[in-house]
């Protein structure tokens, strides 16, 4: 055995060093490689695929354990959404701009998770016209994997396979979110490199910069360390998140018993709010200091990093190989989609910062949050913009919105299986709801239907 002390048998913490020796791997090619280094890919990116050949379902190199990586993905996730918005805003941003963007960003999640819905409806009642019956949880998984990502897919994926029938329900949700993140790494960074290359980019024409200070980040005699308190707070913060959903989990549980379980997937929108209610407090108390603008999206950042690689190392190829031809139908058919439809709305629907919106936007819908922001920080190092705070409050914005979807039609579709009877009526029904939040959109004024608009703003 190679770990003979039982301090050192731990899987969670063999799979922990494999994965920081595929980042430290990860970022010695970027450093040596100058051709890789000017293509902009995230290491963390990189780091996954690494991890994924020389973990124990390709070459066999590492004793990585699939259950702590998914792990880490669920957990990494909430801290992602819990740093943001506990993340003192700028002072130099426009507040007014900021709301209006951060409503927009709401809207056009609503709008994306209609979509892909209405995508995945339309693949399940193509494949079994033309090839055999398809579990409606399957075409549900590209919203649920490309927008909710992998902790959700992987949670609904789980409760159907217990429950509805979907053969190995978990790892497809997380195969359709890694083929998501496939999506955000195969577009997502050419599509930064050609912005950048058209000066899209508002970050670089303002002149931001890593190097920039943001605040000094010093703490008072004798307190713990600064980046001690950060923790401290985003614990706390994901405690009170733990005791909400177990408390939302117990009420609904007697009542909407297949509901009950998509209270932990959004644990994560859960944790914002809380984070947010958090930092409200916190000005008002005084204790704004606490909060580091320094240190909080450095925290984001390293999660960022870790549930990237997590969820890309996770993935069971086994699976993949196995249901890869309606996989790939599903998940072209939906990434188009979402390109096109961020690439029309983004101009027409934000005020600052328009393509660094539509990245985090795109890798959102896509890949989640953390690869959204994986792909701004390629010309937003520091997350500087306002896109990163739009992304953390739309996403909390959209909760209400999302609910006729996700708890409605998502339950009624699953629940036609195996007649898949109604499956064109709720396609109908998602179509007409996304039309009708997208005329919300407009008349709020949020949105612009029109030519000449500009990416720079």
């Amino acid at each position: 055995m190679l770990f003979r002390s039982d301090v050192w048998e731990q899987s969670w913490l063999v799979t922990a060093l494999a994965m920081a020796g595929c980042f430290f791997v990860a970022e010695a090619c970027r450093r040596l490689l100058p051709p890789l280094r000017a293509l902009g890919l995230p290491g963390s990116i990189l780091a996954g695929v690494l991890g994924l050949l020389v973990g124990p379902q390709v070459l066999g190199f590492l004793p990585v354990d699939t259950a702590v990586l998914t792990t880490l993905v669920y957990h990494g996730l909430a801290v992602v959404f819990i740093a943001i918005a506990l993340t003192p805003p700028d002072t130099k941003s426009s507040s007014g701009s900021t709301t209006a963007d951060a409503t927009s960003m709401a809207f056009a999640i609503v709008v994306m998770i209609s979509l892909q819905t209405a995508v995945g409806i339309a693949v399940v009642i193509g494949v079994g016209a033309l090839w055999e019956p398809t579990h409606p949880g399957f075409g549900l998984m590209l919203a649920l994997g490309f927008e909710q990502g992998p902790g959700q897919a992987m949670s609904m994926g789980k409760a159907w396979e217990a429950s509805g029938g979907l053969v190995d329900g978990e790892q497809l949700g997380l195969i359709v979110a890694a083929t998501g993140f496939a999506w955000s790494i195969l577009v997502g960074v050419p599509l930064v490199a050609f912005g950048r290359w058209r000066g899209w980019t508002s970050s670089d024409a303002a002149g931001v910069v890593a190097s920039e200070p943001v605040e000094s980040v010093r703490g008072q005699p004798g307190a713990v360390d600064v980046l001690t308190q950060q923790l401290v707070v985003i614990a706390l913060c994901y405690l009170a998140t733990l005791g909400i959903c177990s408390a939302l989990y117990a009420l609904l549980m007697p009542i909407a018993a297949d509901v009950a379980p998509m209270v932990w997937g959004f644990h994560f929108i859960i944790g914002a709010l809380v984070a947010s209610a958090v930092r409200a407090a916190m000005f008002r108390l005084g204790a704004r200091d606490v909060l580091s603008r320094a240190l909080l999206p450095r925290i984001s950042g390293t999660a960022v990093d870790v549930t990237t690689v997590c969820a890309i190392a996770a993935v069971q190829l086994s699976v993949l190989a196995s249901n890869w031809v309606p996989i790939a139908v599903l998940t072209t058919i939906g990434g188009l989609v979402t390109l096109f439809f961020c690439l029309w709305a983004a101009p027409r629907a934000f005020n600052e910062a328009r393509f660094e919106h539509m990245i985090v936007w795109f890798g959102m819908s896509t890949g989640t949050l953390p690869m959204g922001l994986a792909l701004l920080r390629i010309i937003d190092p520091d997350l500087r913009t306002s896109a990163p705070i739009s992304a953390v409050a739309g996403s909390a914005g959209a909760t209400l919105g999302a609910i006729p979807v996700v708890l409605l039609l998502h339950p009624a579709m699953v629940a036609t299986w195996p007649s898949g009877v109604g499956l064109w009526w709720l396609l109908f029904g998602t179509v007409a709801y996304a039309l009708v939040v997208a005329a919300v959109w407009w008349g709020t004024g949020r949105l612009r239907i029109g030519r000449g608009t500009t990416w720079v703003t």
